[in-house]
């Protein structure tokens, strides 16, 4: 069976490839890159670069295949008036993709957010978590492309939506500013706080996806998640294991979270860019303590230690130079 990733040059679409190659589908990965990165090369692959922007191309990429993995829906890290140039593109972007999936007649996955699965009680304790899903464009971004796939599963698509948590391990080359391991290794955030989140091996989101797809589990979002632990214990954890030392000051998850937007929204009015995007901070915000979970165990995914997760990771971001 041939299954197209898209976005398999990023972290979970480059753990999704290894995974449907390994229960032996026929794979081809899509990149902006004219030639495969490291992820890839060695990988039994079909490289299949080009431009989502170029008209005919998403069209082009989908024809031929059965199964069709987004893991490239693009959204705005970084706060400023680009961002709405990137919400837009995101939308139309789906819409287009979606429109060649049921021409040619594939199974779609898409790989969400555990962002959209949050629901508020109109407790007052929840306020500034509420608030954080106001003010940066990300989150209504993540609500609106996950409505119209499930707008489309409705109409008779046959989608798998996964909601991943924060997903650490090996593979991962995004630009180095928006890797958490490294900067912790290199001493590159000042200070921690107390907040749980929940983290997860981005093999296991892998295996997850691909257990999804073929239990034919669609039309209903699917949360993926681990391990629950503050963020100063994984910082703590991730130093240990690097040898190194972990940040010294702990600051309220609050405080952190809102100065980082404020000092990203102050620069961006100059023009300038922040060395840590607020972003990361809200999403961790956002995190809470989460039981076991359900998904993963019907579908038989096994939970690997975190500890694992943690070496793999480390080892794999100093085997690229990122730390």
């Amino acid at each position: 069976m041939k299954a197209l990733v898209l976005g398999a040059t990023g972290h979970i679409g480059n753990a999704v490839v290894r995974k449907l190659l390994s229960h032996g589908y026929d794979v081809t990965a899509t990149g902006r890159r004219t030639d495969p990165p490291r992820t890839l090369v060695k990988l039994p692959v079909h490289y299949s670069p080009g431009d989502h922007d170029e008209p005919g191309q998403i069209e082009h990429w989908v024809a031929g295949h059965e199964i069709v993995v987004d893991a490239a829906a693009p959204y705005p890290v970084y706060l400023g008036a680009s961002s709405r140039d990137v919400i837009s593109h995101a939308v139309r972007r789906t819409r287009v993709l979606l429109d060649a999936v049921r021409r040619h007649d594939c199974r779609f996955v898409y790989v969400s957010s555990f962002t959209t699965l949050k629901r508020w009680e109109g407790r007052m304790e929840e306020w500034p978590a509420q608030l954080v899903t106001m003010i940066h464009p990300y989150f209504a971004l993540k609500d609106r492309i996950e409505a119209d796939v499930l707008e489309a599963a409705d109409k008779g698509v046959p989608v798998v939506v996964v909601n991943p948590t924060m997903c650490l391990g090996p593979w991962d080359l995004h630009d180095r500013e928006l890797c958490l391991v490294p900067r912790v290794l290199c001493g590159e955030f000042p200070a921690s706080t107390r907040h749980t989140l929940n983290v997860i091996d981005v093999r296991e989101v892998a295996e997850g996806i691909v257990k999804a797809l073929e239990a034919d589990r669609y039309g209903t979002p699917t949360l993926l998640s681990g391990h629950n632990i503050s963020l100063q214990a994984l910082f703590s954890w991730i130093a240990e294991i690097g040898r190194v030392r972990p940040p010294s000051i702990t600051v309220p998850s609050g405080l952190g979270t809102f100065a980082t937007y404020f000092t990203e929204l102050g620069l961006s009015l100059t023009g300038l860019r922040t060395s840590i995007a607020s972003l990361a901070p809200m999403l961790i915000y956002e995190h809470e303590w989460m039981p076991p979970c359900r998904a993963l165990r019907e579908l038989e995914v096994t939970v690997r230690p975190l500890s694992e997760t943690l070496i793999d990771s480390v080892r794999w971001y100093r085997r690229i130079g990122y730390c």
